[in-house]
């Protein structure tokens, strides 16, 4: 557990000092600032337009850095040889990939909490009242990101870095649209199309429904309990991923 927890903590100082990183997030911060210009010409729509660019934003920049991240992370150990060195010790393959997720996980949390904080703290500026609700709505896209940053070391351990990144994204649209392909099984289609759109709703994490950005907008109220429910889903499809990705990375040979 101890050499698990180092690797953890090695991967989260590796990934938090990267420079790149850094340019992402200023980026955001910077397209969050420019919601404030987009809600001062809006015509008695600051506090929405603000609210609503500002965490397209954060849910924009947080995808690039889990998805280019994620897949780079069993890719850099393999290429620089590092991985020899940690399986000459008593550390299972699955703890090492469980360790590499933490690690990365606790980046993306500090880099969701930092977008996440900048746009809430904008927003009471502009709107002269605080939105507990644009909190909530950061916390359930880093709920979304784990997932994706899951499913991205799975496919990382097949392809290579940049198809497992491209793979990661659309897996992120998909579930944005998976209720969308749900709604196919109740036309009058073919079986075949039928069976297709449940097969593609089942296999596709359900992202979209935990996406309260419609309810921080005024649009309509969450259903909290449904929002639960879904949240751990999610997590469970987080963990059979991580559990998938340690079964396909030890049947690598090193």
């Amino acid at each position: 557990m101890s050499r698990a927890l180092a690797i953890a903590v090695n991967t989260f100082r590796e990934t938090i000092r990267d420079r790149i990183l850094g340019v992402i997030v200023v980026f955001a911060l910077l397209m969050i600032v420019g919601s404030l210009w987009l809600a001062s010409i809006s015509l008695g729509q600051e506090g929405r337009m603000m609210k609503d660019f500002g965490l397209v934003a954060v849910s924009l920049f947080g995808l690039i850095v889990a998805v280019f991240v994620a897949a780079s992370l069993v890719h850099k150990e393999v290429e620089k040889r590092t991985v020899y060195v940690i399986f000459s010790k008593p550390v299972g393959r699955a703890q090492f990939i469980f360790a590499k997720f933490v690690g990365l996980a606790a980046t993306l949390a500090c880099v969701l909490a930092g977008m996440g904080l900048f746009l809430f703290f904008a927003d009471w500026a502009v709107s002269k009242a605080p939105s507990a609700m644009i909190l909530a709505a950061t916390a359930l896209i880093y709920l979304e990101l784990l997932v994706v940053v899951a499913v991205t070391i799975v496919l990382s351990t097949m392809t290579s870095a940049i198809l497992a990144s491209v793979l990661g994204i659309t897996v992120f649209v998909a579930g944005q649209l998976s209720r969308q392909a749900l709604s196919l099984t109740s036309l009058g289609h073919s079986p075949v199309l039928k069976g297709l759109s449940w097969f593609v709703y089942v296999l596709i994490p359900n992202l979209n429904a935990v996406d309260v950005k419609p309810s921080v907008v005024g649009e309509l109220a969450p259903d909290w309990s449904q929002v639960a429910a879904w949240s751990g889903y999610l997590v469970a499809y987080a963990v059979l991923a991580l559990l998938l990705a340690s079964w396909l990375f030890s049947r690598k040979e090193f």
